[in-house]
């Protein structure tokens, strides 16, 4: 049974179906605690207890695995920027874990994450850096980003912004979240999540491939580096995301001034001889898009 989804818009559609109902970010967000005790329980929380779990979900769960890690090891004492296809809430939220380990992944989150006061001391302790909710924190957000790079941390940013599940191609992204290492000068990286068949599964494998080093020239402009590494970055996920064998879930563009009323729900896989069936639409305004890079 595949799912069908109905997109108009690559760039901003969106598939999370959080329906989380967002705060406000202070602009003066504290990206980094000063508290030792709340640092102790993070580390406490990172390494004895999400570790374990994250690990045996993506592998047991997910059947992960992940090709080409070794690029990253002479990497770990260095910061460095880890860019990859949004194709899950919760596996794009465990994978940064194990890629980047032993080193700690610092995710770029969708200020969703941090609108209940619980989740978001949870969400800060576990590594997310949460998007500012307007143009007052992008300062202290901006900061804080390179402040990372300086302190040599892996920051993992999904440049397609929104989550299509299961999706097997590279949606378009800009160049805008590239800026932070053509200003800091530190290597990017990518991983590329692609799926299989799986044996007595319904849903299929999960490989991951891991490409790299992409540094900034520094004979260009922090812009015209933005635009090179963002280029570098797409070809390579391109062309890994080519390893996917299976479709888990069909995606359907339709038009731009109509929208699907009803979430997607499974169907069966047609048969050569039966057309896809046409969705559902209704006429409806244009939805606002959601921050660029957020996971």
């Amino acid at each position: 049974m595949k799912k069908i989804y109905y997109y108009s818009d690559e760039l901003n559609d969106d598939f999370a179906g959080t329906h989380i109902r967002q705060k406000p970010l202070p602009a003066d967000y504290g990206y980094f605690p000063k508290n030792p005790v709340r640092r102790f329980f993070g580390f406490l929380l990172y390494r004895v207890i999400a570790l374990p779990i994250v690990f045996l979900y993506e592998k047991i769960v997910c059947g992960e695995k992940i090709v080409n890690r070794k690029v990253l090891k002479k990497y770990g004492k260095d910061g460095y920027f880890l860019y990859a296809n949004h194709t899950s809430a919760v596996g794009d939220a465990f994978t940064p874990t194990l890629v980047s380990f032993p080193k700690k992944a610092y995710i770029v989150v969708n200020p969703d994450a941090a609108s209940m006061p619980v989740v978001r001391t949870l969400v800060e302790m576990l590594g997310g850096v949460p998007l500012p909710t307007d143009l007052k924190g992008m300062r202290n957000f901006h900061s804080a980003v390179l402040r990372h790079a300086e302190q040599k941390h892996c920051v993992m940013i999904y440049p397609e912004a929104h989550i299509w599940p299961y999706y097997t191609k590279i949606r378009p992204f800009k160049d805008a979240s590239f800026r932070y290492p053509a200003e800091a000068g530190k290597p990017v990286f990518t991983y590329t999540t692609t799926f299989q068949k799986r044996k007595f599964f319904s849903r299929p494998k999960v490989t991951v491939y891991v490409d790299g080093p992409f540094y900034p020239d520094p004979a260009l402009s922090v812009r015209e580096n933005r635009k090179r590494l963002r280029d570098l970055a797409y070809e390579a996920m391109v062309k890994r995301s080519e390893k996917s064998t299976c479709e888990y879930a069909t995606y359907i563009r339709v038009a731009p001034e109509t929208k699907i009323r009803q979430a997607p729900s499974p169907q069966p896989c047609p048969r050569p001889s039966e057309p896809v069936p046409a969705p559902e639409v209704a006429a409806a305004d244009a939805a606002e898009p959601a921050p660029e890079g957020a996971a």
